[in-house]
């Protein structure tokens, strides 16, 4: 998702965006050690995530596996 910025693409899919994965778990600090820094890091995945999503010119599909990523079921994708 970090390579999509500036591009476009007929179809993307964006597969995997499950709980656990989608946002890394990685890339979030912890909200016990840094509140704002975990909001912060939150919207960074979040905004990854849209950015892959908006390269789509006719066709986005997302899949996953149990439960959804959090960031699509904000959005009513799931």
């Amino acid at each position: 998702m970090h390579s999509f910025k500036g591009l476009e693409f007929r179809c993307v899919a964006v597969i995997g965006a499950h709980e656990g994965v989608l946002p890394y778990p990685g890339a979030v600090t912890p909200a016990d050690v840094d509140r704002l820094q975990h909001e912060a890091d939150l919207m960074a995945e979040r905004c990854l995530l849209f950015v892959a999503c908006t390269r789509a010119r006719d066709g986005l599909y997302t899949s996953w596996w149990g439960e959804p990523s959090p960031f699509l079921v904000e959005a009513g994708a799931a």
